[in-house]
């Protein structure tokens, strides 16, 4: 990317009593005790400079006069650019707080968005060794120890409580160096990254995203303390009721033993949760062992955990702010959470009436009367968040646009009439697979409805059998039942196929590695042979009905294979949904200076947006493969085959490192159908906001918004703005709906 000499690059160093990851940006910020002990900066390519705010100086003239020009004119075209690490959700805060300057966030350049932007880690130190920065002019590794050092206050029982330039003058030096030393490889770091994520409208959300986290929630604090008093109540209570009842508490090494002798005649090899929820599925489990386990569940229950970091981060007016992380779900740039997490609360046990008077008894401390507090309050987290008197919630939530996404991008016209016809997707889905009438399905199958949303919800970017395993974790589905009610009803090419796959699929699980030596797991593979043929017809009966969506997946790989082999040739995959008639998607990989195959793989939304594939490359994988009509001998397996596979650098999910990742056509339909529902949020924050309804939070595919209590705001308003859609998804089948609240709520 390339700079002006009048923008500067530039980072502070600062002091605060409080924990920054416990509290947050914004109310670290705000803190009294908040200080900027240095602040580097350089003009362009000038030389860095240093400004030490704890000597009694000034602030430097030149730096000062840009500061305060950019805080008089926000926005201004041509203005310069002030170009940091974090510097959107950290810097501008201390700004703003500490000295007064409050600048536009579209006068800044944030280098860890322009990484996410292109599906680099956020973080200085990793954006150097990945863009192979020169270690001469990468980020010091020593500055966590200083940081350590003089950013944060000793511990309590130290008789000096603050470390400065007075008390170590030679490590104080060795800051300097440090901060200097960041400019210098935040500047490396910014020519060298790529700029065509950038794009006009990306800048527009990112300053909506801006001032949403900057207006923040408003928190029922009262709520949130009885809930965190009820949890500590509750959780002495259960230890002590373990105690009297079977002499052993539901913590420690003594609570095994003691759950093998309530049930011993089941083999209990540790007490995991997900062993301890297998446990209560069992209907033989004996009763005293079914107690003891609920009790340690409750006790050990992490979702009223949400309630500390509510408060902890809380502004002095009430409100929660800096809960959003622009594009912090890297490759799609989906928005993650911070802090307190919003994409993650769990949806809990109670609801309406009954969660409005579980409520009302924990402010009164009366909950555990007739409520288990543990699920009460998990249940209600998202009742903290309210709006200030005299307004009022309105939520509106997009329905299935992920199901939609992928049918628009296919070309899937079944599944897009469906939609456009406003009926149940999974009724229809499982009618299809079942040669049933949908409405039939919804009066009187209710579970091949079932069937019908774990398959629209789980095989729409190429899930097998594996994949039946996390419907029944996540929607309840029991794999045993299904497959004792589907038993005979598949047509036999489905079931013939279904086991010749079977026996493929055994010799290649058995023969998987596991991870860094470990044994692999083989989930699958161990299930009964029956279920898992059950499974598997399913999945083959699905892809039967949705032709144009598994030609989508083998379009994908094809077209980014091709890409990769022929540097700088554009290649097109999906249903023609672009404004030109062109295809949906568009894959090309860069060309280098002198020819040479580019070291990225762009794939182009039909929204302009370019995800981004870094290190891309082909692999070669050798493996034992066969076809689905072979025989169902082992020795039919045994011919050695080799296999391409898509290759590109990027975070590991499991072990967060960076590193070699591998996708093909499920995961690449995945990645771009999520890029584009993202998209379409996009899109609606910036219609919402410019429409003057203050957005307060996003979840998800979720707007929440806080209005005045009155008439004019009203849902079907907020739907509709949500679903006036941009010119590039003409023909997308939106549709959103959602409630007026007084707590927010699912």
């Amino acid at each position: 990317m390339e700079f002006s000499q009048d923008d500067v690059f530039i980072d502070h160093e600062s002091f605060s009593e409080i924990d920054l990851k416990k509290s947050g940006s914004y109310a670290y910020a705000e803190h009294k005790s908040t200080e900027i002990m240095l602040t580097t900066y350089a003009f362009g390519d000038e030389a860095v400079q240093c400004y030490d705010a704890t000597d009694g100086g000034r602030l430097p003239s030149e730096l000062r006069s840009v500061l305060k020009y950019l805080s008089r004119n926000p926005g201004k075209k041509g203005n310069p650019k002030l170009i940091g690490a974090n510097y959107l959700m950290f810097d501008r805060l201390l700004l703003r707080n500490c000295w007064g300057y409050d600048i536009d966030p579209r006068d800044i350049l944030d280098t860890m968005v322009v990484a996410f932007r292109h599906s680099l880690p956020g973080s200085l130190a990793m954006q150097c060794e990945v863009l192979q920065i020169d270690d001469s002019l990468a980020k010091d590794k020593r500055g966590k120890v200083l940081i350590q050092r003089f950013c944060k206050p000793t511990p309590k029982n130290y008789k000096v409580r603050r470390y400065s330039r007075e008390t170590h003058p030679s490590e104080w030096a060795e800051f300097i160096e440090y901060a200097r030393s960041d400019i210098t490889a935040m500047r490396e770091v910014f020519h060298a990254m790529p700029d065509w994520g950038n794009i006009e409208f990306e800048n527009t959300v990112l300053a909506i995203d801006q001032r949403i986290n900057d207006r923040g929630f408003f928190v029922d604090t009262a709520l949130a303390n009885a809930a965190i008093d009820a949890v500590k109540q509750h959780k002495i209570e259960l230890q002590q009721e373990a105690n009297e009842k079977w002499g052993a508490g539901l913590t420690g090494a003594a609570f095994l033993p003691t759950l093998r002798d309530l049930a011993p005649a089941h083999e209990i090899l540790n007490a995991q949760k997900s062993t301890l929820n297998d446990l209560l599925a069992d209907d033989d489990l004996p009763y005293d062992a079914r107690t003891i386990i609920e009790m340690r569940l409750g006790a050990s229950s992490t979702a009223s955990t949400k309630y500390n970091p509510l408060l902890l981060g809380l502004s002095g007016d009430g409100r929660r702010r800096g809960c959003l992380q622009y594009g912090g779900a890297k490759r799609t740039l989906r928005w993650a959470g911070k802090g307190f997490q919003p994409q993650n609360l769990a949806r809990g046990h109670f609801s309406g009436d009954e969660l409005d008077t579980g409520i009302k008894m924990l402010l009164k401390g009366r909950a555990h009367w007739c409520y288990d507090v543990s699920k009460l309050t998990a249940s209600t987290v998202r009742g903290c968040i309210i709006p200030e008197p005299g307004n009022k919630l309105v939520v509106a939530d997009y329905s299935n646009v992920e199901g939609r996404g992928l049918a628009w991008l296919a070309g899937e016209e079944t599944a897009l009439a469906t939609f456009l016809a406003g009926l149940d997707i999974y009724c229809v889905t499982a009618g299809k697979m079942f040669g049933l009438d949908p409405d039939h399905i919804k009066q009187v199958r209710k579970d091949l409805r079932q069937i019908g949303k774990a398959c629209e919800l789980g095989l729409g970017y190429g899930g097998g059998v594996a994949a039946f395993l996390t419907f029944a974790k996540n929607l309840g589905l029991d794999l045993y039942a299904m497959a004792e009610t589907m038993k005979g009803t598949f047509p036999d090419h489905i079931w013939a196929a279904a086991k010749r796959g079977y026996e493929y699929a055994r010799i290649q699980e058995k023969n998987k590695k596991g991870f860094a030596g470990q044994k692999a797991e083989r989930p699958s593979y161990d299930l009964p042979k029956n279920v898992w043929l059950t499974c598997d017809s399913i999945k083959r009966m699905w892809r039967e009905s949705h032709p144009k969506t598994c030609a989508f997946w083998n379009d994908l790989e094809s077209a980014a294979m091709n890409a990769i082999k022929n540097p700088g040739k554009s290649y097109w995959a999906g249903a023609e949904v672009c404004e030109g008639g062109d295809r949906a998607i568009r894959i090309r990989r860069t060309k280098g200076k002198d020819g040479a195959p580019g070291w990225w793989l762009q794939v182009e939304l039909p929204s302009g947006r370019i995800l981004s594939y870094p290190g891309i490359g082909i692999s070669v994988e050798k493996q034992v493969d066969g076809p689905d009509d072979w025989g169902l001998s082992e020795a039919a397996y045994r011919e050695v085959t080799y296999r391409e596979r898509i290759r590109y650098m990027g975070e590991n999910q499991t072990t967060r490192q960076w590193g070699k990742q591998y996708t093909y056509g499920g995961k690449l339909a995945e990645n771009v159908t999520q890029a584009l529902c993202r998209d379409l949020l996009a899109n609606a924050l910036v219609t919402v906001e410019n429409a003057g309804w203050p957005i307060v939070l996003h979840v998800h595919d979720e707007l929440v918004t806080e209005v005045p209590n009155t008439p004019e705001y009203t849902v079907a308003e907020l739907a509709r703005m949500m679903c006036d859609l941009p010119a590039w998804a003409a023909g997308f089948p939106l549709a959103a709906e959602g409630a007026e609240l007084m707590r927010y709520a699912k």
